[in-house]
């Protein structure tokens, strides 16, 4: 048998452990990465590290998902489908018992597409500020006078609130505070935002304009879950007094296929689809709060639902050997083997 090197395409995204994505081919050793394990009736994302990256040349092969999404790899590359740990494509390279993909197959991964790294763009910071405003618990109220004042419990969220005012040349203070929530009746030292009020309408009002844009909706979308909701980060809940800014939040969701549950009546707004469409959330929002998700189980939905169209040859070209310490990683959504081709099934069938 002819030894093929287990590899990947060097254009192909890996989802970091941070939310965002990285080519495979800028990967360095130890990045930080989201992985799976498996403990016999489970599996579960886990944190892990990058131990090598190699380019090598090998022959390629390419598979088609029906959402048109594409991997590139080695001929004996690992894939977890729903039937456990099978390899690429049969090219008398491998051990005769070995299990294959076929067409129809279903992958495991993420059955919507994760997204590029997003910017802080300008909408997006204002879509931010906006909804935090209105969201954000105000421990001193707005008023008329001639500054406003409001606290959030979290530190990070106000500093970026305070950073963002800052870009748009608007003249904030940031100020120790001791501040007192009215729900729970507790005190705790925390920081507030001091700014005219003035600006902050006229600034209300020159991007509130831009509600259905894409990145504000973002920006708003972000802001909204940093400032207020429940301790579940999962079932996030966000709430508004006015239903107007509540479907801000809904239109925001849906511009990026996300499913939540929808009460009107009591003005929350729930995403749905677990712990596989709360990592999505975090790497297209961007938002301040993230939950460590490590050790969470992959539920089904969500993941699993690509299925297999095509497996062809293509040009041999110049591959990456990935080495990770969980031996798993996650490109282009899809769960892969790293780069260690003696083991199959591991994860189980």
């Amino acid at each position: 048998m002819n030894r093929n090197f287990d590899c990947v395409d060097g254009n192909m995204d890996v989802l970091m452990y941070n939310n965002t994505l990285k080519k495979v081919r800028d990967l360095n050793n130890s990045d930080e990465i989201y992985a799976i394990s498996y403990d016999g009736e489970e599996l579960r994302y886990i944190k892990a590290k990058i131990l090598g990256v190699y380019k090598r040349k090998s022959s390629a092969v390419k598979i088609t998902l029906s959402d048109n999404r594409n991997i590139i790899c080695s001929p004996c590359h690992q894939w977890l489908t729903r039937a456990g740990w099978h390899f690429s494509y049969d090219n008398g390279s491998i051990h005769e018992n070995a299990f294959y993909i076929k067409n129809d197959m279903k992958m495991v991964g993420f059955s919507k597409r994760l997204t590029g790294v997003y910017e802080e763009s300008r909408l997006y910071m204002a879509g931010y500020i906006i909804s935090a405003e209105i969201y954000g618990r105000n421990l001193i109220a707005f008023h008329s006078g001639e500054y406003a004042d409001f606290a959030l419990r979290n530190g990070e969220v106000l500093n970026r609130v305070y950073n963002f005012l800052l870009y748009f040349g608007i003249d904030v203070a940031l100020e120790d505070y001791f501040a007192h929530d009215s729900d729970t009746n507790e005190y705790f030292v925390t920081k507030k935002l001091r700014v005219s009020y003035k600006d902050m309408i006229r600034f209300s009002e020159k991007y509130s304009k831009y509600k259905d844009e894409p990145e504000f909706l973002r920006g708003f979308v972000a802001g909204s879950y940093d400032s207020d909701g429940s301790i579940n980060p999962i079932t996030k809940n966000v709430g508004s007094s006015k239903k107007e800014f509540l479907n801000i939040v809904k239109n925001g969701l849906e511009l990026f296929d996300f499913e939540y549950s929808y009460n009107s009546e009591y003005m929350k707004a729930a995403i749905m689809g677990g712990v596989t469409e709360l990592i999505r959330f975090y790497n297209i929002f961007k938002p301040v709060n993230k939950f460590a998700v490590e050790n969470l189980p992959v539920r089904s939905r969500g993941v699993g639902n690509i299925a297999i169209v095509n497996i062809e040859k293509t040009k041999d070209d110049d591959l990456y050997e990935i080495i990770t310490s969980s031996r798993s990683f996650i490109v282009n959504g899809i769960v892969s083997h790293d780069c260690t081709n003696f083991i199959c099934g591991e994860v189980g069938r």
